[in-house]
């Protein structure tokens, strides 16, 4: 790894860090907050709506984001502007048709209230298809600073009107303008950082060859999502509003620790790996260090969360969230493999291999349709069940191609973690026999151990990758006092 690839990298992971613990966990808090507030139900009716947003914004964001940013060694003004025009139109239609069905998605949940939640909630999607381009040029360039920024603002500006709003008698309807407002706010940030504005152009050629790469990510993309998120429509549908609140904050909590390492990693190694895309030595060298890093810190942040769900749900959401405990412990050790199994899907994107991203989602899904329409017979903790097993079987689907490419297959990655997966285990066992008497005071106190355990036991299974980080961090700190 050359020193100016490894600078960008490093300095796009602290930025990208800092805007993850300043916006992201920012919102995790007020979100936590607002749930203490409102209640498993109320938060439900908004979880409901989840998979809907979550499929939209995943055909307006994911593929022709993903193809700018993989052209970037020739993108063109009317590339750029060609898409963002093409995003705004597609956003406006999803609006519409998605307002026209809300009394249909109302009645599918038997819950009248969604209707108009439904309608006010969707106009993000029309927000967030305004700065796939600005979001694809920062990007491309590595600026993670300016994305840190407009989300940080965003996010203390959006949480101050929800919790206000909560705490006036609002109930769910905080948590509504929360999110709204925090998509609004974040994207006119971003539109100020980035100073891009489109021309009047529209290419018919640039969308044909965008579209030819891009089409394939965002199908996938469609795919995906409604494989990781079609569990808590169901729920919905079968259960009540009270226990998808419970599924949807077991998720959002598991899913914000993956994907606040996964998200971190391969949204700064992503434009990397693709300008380095012709350089295959560089490029498997780079992702076989990628697949370790990301592995010594998901194993134990997840099997260390799953080992302190029971004081963190009871100390940050109260009593009235205790029965979503067994869903968290579950999902954490679903997700604590989730991060990886991104970034071999993500290695196949970088090299242009969209129709290999494909052929992965597509074969996922009907076991995980399988797998689910047995689950949901047998309650919540089984659907949890299921889900990890999903995951664990598409972590060996998705590292399939990536084994054949590059010859760094599951087997040989499950080898490459093996000092995590030990050190995350044993610190598990250690974690979960703490004991205090005060609350606090064993949450505290299982953490440092959990850390301190974690550490030392890899530290004496002599890893390489935790050598490599602690020498960069003592680097970075000699500088500091210099």
């Amino acid at each position: 790894m050359t020193q100016s690839i490894k600078n960008r990298l490093i300095n796009g992971v602290i930025w990208s860090v800092a805007d993850k613990l300043i916006s992201q966990f920012g919102f995790l808090v007020a979100t936590l907050y607002l749930a203490k507030l409102i209640g498993p139900e109320s938060f439900g009716l908004v979880g409901m709506l989840t998979i809907f947003m979550l499929l939209t914004e995943s055909v307006v964001n994911n593929g022709f984001s993903q193809a700018l940013v993989q052209r970037s060694h020739a993108l063109s003004e009317e590339d750029s502007s060609t898409i963002f025009y093409t995003n705004l139109i597609l956003g406006g239609v999803i609006y519409v048709i998605l307002y026209a069905l809300a009394p249909h998605i109302a009645q599918f949940y038997n819950e009248p209230l969604l209707l108009d939640i439904s309608r006010l909630l969707f106009l993000i999607i029309i927000i967030n298809s305004l700065t796939v381009v600005v979001r694809a040029k920062l990007l491309i360039i590595v600026d993670f600073k300016s994305q840190a920024i407009a989300g940080a603002v965003a996010t203390m500006l959006s949480s101050s009107v929800g919790i206000y709003l909560a705490t006036a008698g609002y109930d769910y309807w905080a948590f509504v303008w929360l999110l709204l407002l925090r998509a609004l706010f974040q994207n006119l940030g971003l539109w100020c950082f980035s100073r891009w504005l489109p021309q009047l152009i529209f290419n018919i050629n640039s969308l044909r060859t965008l579209f030819k790469f891009g089409s394939n990510l965002m199908l996938a993309g469609f795919v995906a999502t409604l494989v990781n998120n079609l569990y808590v429509a169901l729920i919905g549908r079968y259960f009540n509003a009270t226990n998808v609140g419970y599924f949807t904050q077991a998720t959002n909590l598991t899913n914000f620790i993956s994907q606040f390492i996964s998200s971190t990693l391969q949204g700064v190694t992503y434009p990397i790996l693709t300008s380095i895309k012709e350089d295959s030595d560089r490029l498997i060298s780079l992702y076989r260090k990628l697949v370790k890093v990301t592995m010594f810190f998901s194993l134990p942040a997840l099997f260390g969360f799953a080992a302190i769900s029971d004081s963190f749900v009871s100390l940050f959401l109260g009593e009235n969230w205790i029965a979503a405990t067994p869903i968290i412990k579950i999902l954490c050790f679903a997700r604590a493999i989730t991060p990886v199994s991104s970034i071999n899907m993500s290695i196949l994107s970088a090299v242009g291999r969209s129709d290999l991203y494909l052929k992965v989602d597509l074969v996922k899904l009907p076991i995980t349709l399988g797998t689910l329409m047995v689950s949901i017979n047998y309650g919540l903790e089984a659907v949890a069940l299921a889900l990890l097993f999903n995951v664990a079987v598409s972590f060996f689907i998705n590292a399939y191609f990536p084994g054949k490419l590059f010859g760094f297959g599951s087997f040989e990655q499950i080898k490459a973690a093996l000092n995590y997966l030990i050190a995350a285990f044993l610190m598990y066992f250690v974690v979960r026999s703490v004991s205090l008497d005060s609350l606090w005071l064993d949450f505290l106190v299982s953490i440092v151990i959990g850390v301190v355990v974690y550490i030392s036991i890899v530290w004496l299974l002599k890893d390489d990758i935790q050598r490599m980080i602690f020498s960069e961090l003592s680097k970075k700190i000699s500088k500091c006092e210099q």
